[in-house]
């Protein structure tokens, strides 16, 4: 009972650690439900078949020790084949998670994946430690090596993390992977990190049509407004949109006269 007590409030504190983080970084709702639950050892079965071995002792003496013996060697076995410690590792990284021990949580994570480099769920888990400090570098690294990319909630993290480095390219390739329902407030997300990708790479009649797509989205939404209204009037300014790019700068002007190069813009306009 105490042990299931225990469970369960590791699961909770890692969601709900990184449901908190995500709220402060106003991106993506990541569901952590798949990394939170602890992973199964292989050959449990084998202590049932130690268990016969020794009733069996009770009507056949030799033919239960020879049970036994062959329950301790295949138990011996199943505990050193790196599924079961890659496993063990990893759900001592989700006790560490529960006891607030990021630290050492990241440290029993590379080891699981060091010892089992196809556990998949380890990656991920590890991803989201890094993208919970920021780290959008290791966030990219190790979720580009699991089998889970094709996931959108996983390729969004990829392509705003790539947004977020700079390196708009590779943001508006994952991105572009990215499916959500159109009434999820993730697809806007979606769409304005893909709209201001797409004028930081002056593509701006691809940034429009993405602009376009969200003309009514919420102020909430545009993550940093200012960057949000200056890509956009970028864009409008390039397609020759001059009246359309100059109010938005005379806006965003007032906001902060500061920003970027919007003082030299209002004056070619």
């Amino acid at each position: 009972m105490e042990e299931n007590k225990d469970k369960k409030s590791a699961k909770e504190k890692l969601v709900g650690d990184f449901k908190e983080k995500q709220k402060n970084l106003k991106l993506n709702q990541m569901d952590l439900s798949e990394c939170s639950k602890y992973q199964e050892l292989n050959g449990s079965w084998v202590i049932w078949l130690a268990i016969s071995a020794i009733i069996l002792c009770f009507k056949n003496l030799y033919g239960g020790i020879a049970l036994l013996i062959a329950s301790i060697i295949i138990f011996i076995l199943y505990k050193k084949s790196p599924k079961n410690i890659s496993a063990t590792y990893f759900n001592l990284a989700l006790d560490y998670i529960g006891n607030d021990n990021m630290d050492k949580a990241k440290d029993a994570l590379k080891k699981a994946i060091e010892v089992n480099p196809k556990n998949n769920i380890a990656y991920i888990l590890l991803a989201s430690i890094y993208y919970r400090n920021g780290d959008c570098e290791q966030t990219i690294e190790n979720l580009l090596k699991t089998d889970n990319i094709e996931d959108s909630k996983y390729s969004f993290i990829v392509g705003e993390c790539y947004f977020r480095e700079e390196d708009y390219s590779n943001a508006i390739k994952y991105l572009n992977f990215v499916k959500y329902e159109k009434e999820d407030p993730m697809n806007e997300i979606k769409t304005v990190l893909l709209a201001k990708a797409y004028s930081f790479m002056k593509q701006y009649k691809k940034s429009i049509n993405e602009f376009n797509k969200i003309s009514n989205i919420k102020d909430q939404l545009k993550g940093d407004k200012n960057e949000f209204d200056y890509c956009l009037a970028v864009a409008y300014l390039n397609l020759g949109q001059k009246k359309k790019a100059l109010d938005i700068l005379k806006d965003i002007y007032k906001e902060d006269n500061n920003y970027k190069d919007v003082e030299s813009l209002l004056k070619e306009v």
